[in-house]
């Protein structure tokens, strides 16, 4: 269930409700049926209604039978009087019957004839078996014959094609009717909930555009139910407000790397001034980590409110091209794919070519002998790949090494140098070309950093 969608729950609640109301009218249909043409003698309301129909024509006046006719003879009965008794051929004799119909009407044993057929034999007996030797369910009862007093026979037929008006409709059950409204209904449901869950997906949609660089918000059309209403405009405020505090953060960014290069400038040019070397050099020495660290702190932070540019980048040059300069440097550095000539993605290649040199750097410096550096094509997005056999990352901190300022102390501590932020960067810039990267163990027991970005088509 935690996959299957609102539009998708509300279905299955309109189902499941429709589903329990067609199994109670098909239950309801077919105890009605059960009931009316019950195989045990308990349940024979045609039996009872019969022996009834007797006792009365029996006792009534002679002139009052037609009109007594008229009156029990319906839908499910029909009581006429005959001069001969009738032809009983394709009739089957149902003694069992004939006893409970001579019990209710009070009658000697051979005045009242039962008689079913093999329509209405129960299911399972043999039509050919005698009746007293039955140990089965008995037939139901399709007609009756009692001569009458005067030598004329009453004869009560029950009349098979009748059916309630109740669980039928049109010649149809109206189990059938009621799923085929059911399906009529769930479809226009369907169709009902998803306009009025169109606007909450061009929200949904609206939302997901939205990353704070972009100076005016995409708003999201306000329609739909008062409540998906509200929520829109409560979505295009709070994205103006962070829109608005990236823009202030943008030029508060400006404003502090324009003042801080200013003064660490004027600081160096005075601590050249210094006569003395020794501390000179540790002036110098300071004054160029704090302006590395400030320019580092500054790109990041910067990082999350500038836009990024959108143009094919070929990631196998630039990898190239970083490798080839730490390899000119003395680094062992090697370099795997790059002739493959569709490693194309759309983004900003300075950015990508400065998450390149951080892991690149990160690799030579803490790998102890070589650094081994691959880019690929795997599908529909493209990978660089940079291991090194360093001490590497320890499991429980792979994801946390991403963090700003975050270092793993027993192998990358100060005295290594860096500030904490490269990975963060990495992590920055790969995420806004709508990529990832993960650190994982290198089959040399190093470190392996993997950066996945999606290739363009």
């Amino acid at each position: 269930m935690g996959r299957v969608g609102l539009l998708g729950r509300i279905m299955l609640v309109l189902l499941g409700a429709l589903s329990l109301l067609v199994i109670a009218t098909f239950g309801i249909d077919r105890w009605q049926r059960n009931h009316e043409r019950s195989p045990y003698p308990s349940r024979f309301p045609r039996v009872d209604q019969a022996a009834h129909i007797v006792s009365l024509l029996r006792d009534a006046d002679p002139a009052q039978r037609p009109a007594i006719l008229k009156a029990v003879s319906g839908e499910a009965l029909k009581a006429e009087i005959v001069a001969a008794p009738p032809d009983e051929a394709g009739l089957i004799r149902e003694p069992r019957l004939e006893a409970r119909l001579l019990g209710i009407a009070g009658e000697p044993a051979g005045r009242i004839r039962a008689f079913t057929d093999a329509a209405m034999l129960h299911r399972g007996v043999d039509p050919a078996e005698p009746a007293a030797a039955r140990r089965g369910p008995v037939g139901r009862l399709a007609a009756a014959t009692y001569r009458l007093p005067d030598g004329q026979t009453l004869v009560v037929t029950v009349i098979e094609g009748h059916r309630s008006h109740m669980p039928w409709l049109l010649g149809q059950p109206l189990s059938l009717w009621v799923a085929v409204l059911g399906v009529a209904v769930a479809g226009l449901v369907t169709l009902g909930a998803r306009h009025e869950l169109a606007p909450l997906r061009r929200l949904t949609e609206a939302v997901a555009r939205f990353d704070g660089r972009a100076p005016t918000p995409s708003r999201a059309a306000h329609q739909g139910a008062p409540e998906i209403r509200r929520l829109a405009q409560a979505i295009q405020a709070m994205q103006e407000r962070i829109a608005g505090l990236m823009g202030e953060r943008s030029l508060l960014i400006g404003a502090i790397s324009h003042d801080l290069k200013t003064y660490l400038t004027r600081m160096r040019l005075r601590a050249e001034g210094v006569a003395e070397a020794g501390r000179r050099e540790r002036l110098v020495e300071d004054l160029d980590a704090m302006t590395a660290l400030i320019e580092t702190s500054l790109s990041f932070a910067r990082g999350t409110a500038a836009e990024i540019g959108r143009s094919p980048v070929d990631l196998a040059d630039i990898v190239a091209v970083e490798v080839a300069e730490h390899a000119a440097q003395g680094a062992p550095v090697s370099l795997t794919g790059e002739e493959v000539r569709n490693a194309t993605v759309a983004g900003d290649a300075v950015a990508l070519r400065r998450v390149v040199a951080n892991l690149v750097g990160n690799a030579v410096e803490y790998g102890r002998s070589s650094v081994a550096v691959a880019v690929r094509r795997t599908g529909a997005a493209c990978q660089i790949v940079v291991e090194d056999d360093g001490p590497g990352i320890p499991e429980a901190e792979r994801a946390a090494v991403f963090s700003p300022y975050y270092r793993v102390e027993r192998s990358r501590s100060r005295q290594t140098g860096g500030s904490g932020l490269g990975l963060a960067i990495a992590r920055q810039i790969a995420e806004a070309h709508g990529g990832s990267i993960v650190a994982e163990a290198a089959a040399s027991g190093g470190a392996r950093i993997v950066v996945t970005l999606p290739a363009l088509a």
